[in-house]
């Protein structure tokens, strides 16, 4: 295995019927813990992590009757995350303040539409307090809800979208630096987008066809090029479409990706940490998620499936044992549980065969580990990782995940090492002698001396040479040292000769 790869599925109990989950720091230990909505029990589980991937025993909250979306963020500008789940069957959204300890108080109810289903949040009219936008699947709309920044939230405005809109998502698609709303409609198989204002409005609906029964939807940039794109589950044809923004609210043709049996929820994120999004899609018919590694122009990879538990619905992502890479978690409808899948991806190495310059001083080369991109969560090692100067050597470089010793990935190339490195002359020492005539005289001067880097011998030659006439005055001595690899070095001195005074 190699990436997309995750460990099998742990399991932790919740109530009955999750539907959907999310993930924050809701008792300020530094550790991601999840959240997650109950449809059958009308109540939100809490699941404290642990910060090694597992999750403490459940504690259950209060919400309205059959909680299915969920969203987490700080309404009362205290700190503390708090909780807006969605109460499908009460037709309104349950407000569960934090109290930093991974505690929610009551719940405070807001009327919303018909039959909601998700929920985001953002502060869509710039006052600095977190707004709610809910889909009503019943009424064909959204409800817009303004925050006040005390954990209380205004009257819903609503704005028309397509028929049973079921998912919803908020990014500023026009880079107006105002929030807009984008909203699968499962019946009309059609995204909608509506432009914020920045007061709290949304312009009327544009639409766009989109798959075969639209269902989850989540954005990002997958190509790079400064705008938000969407990528969509579609339950019906069994794919993931994305269709690139262009940056003004206008979207693309879409593209299709082969997903798993009835996709549900999906999520992006980089799963191996190459600096491009990839796709996470929960198959509610397959029991399982599917990966899709992004290439970072808008295109995905064939899927690679992992399994969970019974029907999953909603999915998020997290660091949850806080090596560096994402996991996933996802909430099983048909079970009593939530699956957590930790990441152990490492990517395939490349190791082109290289020719370095010596380390300094020696007379080796220590080789540089492979520049694939892999998550903090793997190990790169090469062996040798130091090669002499000299002939090709052979090498071997192993990346494995530090969770999953079982992946590997390896490569061999070889290394060849040149020695540039010159020898270092010492014993250029100025000379001062008196000649024993009046035009000048024979000087000896000792050989200067040198080292290097690498054994061998070192050739010195110097120019006049020792033994030789040196004239009336100051003449300049240029030594040459060669080492066996042709390096050279270069260095003077003075040697100067005094005229003959007779007494």
């Amino acid at each position: 295995m190699v990436c997309p790869s995750f460990l099998t599925q742990s399991t932790f109990a919740v109530g009955s019927r999750p539907q959907d989950l999310i993930t924050g720091d809701f008792n300020q230990d530094g550790n991601l813990d999840l959240a997650v909505t109950n449809g059958s029990n009308s109540t939100v589980s809490v699941l404290l992590g642990d910060g090694m991937g597992s999750f403490g025993t459940q504690a259950t909250f209060a919400v309205g009757d059959f909680p299915v979306g969920i969203s987490t963020g700080d309404f009362n500008h205290d700190g503390n995350l708090d909780l807006a789940v969605v109460n499908g069957l009460d037709n309104n959204v349950s407000v569960l303040l934090g109290d930093g300890t991974g505690s929610f108080g009551t719940q405070t109810t807001f009327d919303v539409g018909g039959a909601p289903n998700l929920i985001t949040i953002g502060d869509f009219n710039h006052d600095g307090n977190l707004d709610l936008a809910v889909v009503n699947f019943n009424d064909n709309n959204v409800s817009v809800l303004l925050g006040d920044g005390t954990g209380s939230f205004g009257t819903q405005t609503t704005f028309d979208v397509g028929g049973s809109p079921f998912a919803i998502t908020t990014g500023d698609f026009n880079q107006d630096g105002n929030l807009d709303l984008a909203v699968t409609n499962l019946s009309d198989d059609t995204v909608s987008i509506l432009l914020g204002d920045g007061m709290g409005s949304f312009d009327t609906q544009t639409t766009f066809p989109i798959g075969d029964t639209a269902q989850g939807i989540t954005t990002g940039d997958f190509n790079h090029d400064g705008n938000l794109d969407l990528a969509v589950a579609s339950s019906d044809d069994n794919t993931v479409s994305v269709v690139l923004g262009d940056g003004t609210g206008g979207f693309g043709t879409q593209t299709t990706f082969a997903a798993g049996d009835t996709p549900y929820g999906i999520t992006t994120g980089d799963f191996n940490c190459d600096g491009n999004l990839d796709l996470a899609v929960t198959n509610s018919g397959g029991n399982s998620v599917s990966a899709l590694l992004g290439d970072g122009t808008g295109l995905f990879s064939t899927q690679t499936t992992f399994a969970v538990g019974m029907s999953p619905q909603g999915i998020t992502l997290g660091d949850f044992n806080q090596d560096g890479s994402l996991d996933v978690a996802v909430a099983n409808s048909d079970d009593l549980i939530i699956s957590v899948l930790l990441n152990s991806c490492v990517n395939p190495l490349t190791c082109p065969n290289l020719t370095l310059e010596n380390d300094p001083g020696t007379c080796k080369g220590t080789v540089p580990l492979p520049t694939t991109a892999q998550c903090t969560n793997v190990t790169t090692l090469c062996t040798p990782d130091t090669v002499p100067v000299g002939s090709p050597t052979f090498v071997m470089c192993s990346a494995t995940s530090d969770i999953d010793p079982t992946n590997i990935e390896t490569c061999t190339f070889t290394v060849t090492v040149i020695d540039t490195e010159p020898p270092v002359l010492s014993g250029l020492n100025d000379i001062e002698v008196t000649a024993d005539n009046q035009i000048g005289t024979i000087v000896t001067y000792p050989d200067p001396n040198a080292t290097d880097n690498c054994p061998g011998p070192i050739t010195i030659t110097c120019t006049p040479s020792s033994g030789t006439f040196f004239p009336i005055g100051s003449t300049i001595v240029t030594c040459n040292a060669i080492d066996t690899n042709q390096n050279t070095s270069t260095g003077t001195f003075t040697v100067t000769v005094i005229p003959f005074q007779e007494e």
